[in-house]
């Protein structure tokens, strides 16, 4: 996971808020809604912010939270992690040690898994239903704490919350989602207005190759060729996670 740091921009990453530097006087520790390493966030909501606690955080190390799936080998680094807006969150490091650190992180029960760390393990990105049972009591997917840079292998800040979340009904709607400028259409590096509204009402998360979509803008990055937008929810109750691409001319 040591690539996390250049993975910043591109997720969208939560900066944590944290109390007055104090000299850190024990052991680091982490909790996820008041909950220790290892036991499991249950009954969990389709998609809800649950508190992240960290305590004794020395001068010099940063912390990243991350909702991913488990890997076939738990013992690896996850390669398919929720980065939709505020699921992926960095406490940045500070030169003063800490005694506490207070952040939140929203934690989906699907979502559209990306490789916060591209440069190891698998980079295919797909659909994760964190609900897929691996366990009795125990979902497919958990909640990661663990050091950032050259402490992203310290086992001393590695902390795993399982999650096990509520069932949704069977017969939830497919999402569809509207964007403008229609697709196919010309993007120039000027840029123009951009919306995507989707049926459900969810807000998405959208992703581009060759163009960026910000504060309510697309523009090309590119002086021709095509880009691929990749809009993506975490779904909810009544409605089933949407994944679709649009493609655009630019020029």
């Amino acid at each position: 996971m040591r690539n996390l740091v250049a993975a910043t921009a591109a997720l969208g990453i939560v900066w944590a808020t944290s109390a007055v530097p104090a000299q850190a006087a024990g052991s680091f520790n982490a909790t996820v809604a008041g909950t220790n390493n290892m036991t499991p966030l249950v009954a969990l909501e389709t998609s809800s912010v649950q508190p992240i606690e960290i305590t004794n955080l020395p001068a010099n190390v940063g912390i990243y939270a991350l909702n991913c799936a488990v890997p076939a080998n738990p013992r690896s680094a996850p390669t398919l992690c929720d980065s939709s807006p505020d699921s992926l969150v960095y406490i940045p490091a500070t030169t003063v040690a800490r005694d506490s650190v207070s952040a939140k992180i929203k934690v989906n029960g699907e979502f559209y898994g990306t490789n916060p760390n591209p440069q190891t393990g698998a980079s295919t990105n797909q659909s994760v239903d964190c609900r897929v049972a691996v366990a009795p009591g125990m979902g497919a997917c958990a909640v990661y704490i663990l050091g950032a840079g050259r402490e992203s292998a310290n086992p001393t800040y590695l902390r795993v919350f399982p999650t096990v979340f509520k069932s949704v009904k069977s017969d939830r709607k497919t999402d569809s989602v509207t964007v403008t400028p229609k697709e196919n259409s010309t993007i120039t590096q000027a840029g123009q207005a951009f919306t995507a509204t989707t049926v459900s009402g969810l807000t998405p998360s959208i992703t581009g190759d060759n163009c960026s979509v910000r504060d309510g803008k697309i523009t090309a990055l590119a002086a021709s060729g095509t880009c691929t937008l990749t809009i993506t929810t975490t779904g909810g109750r009544n409605f089933k996670p949407l994944v679709t691409t649009r493609t655009y001319k630019l020029g």
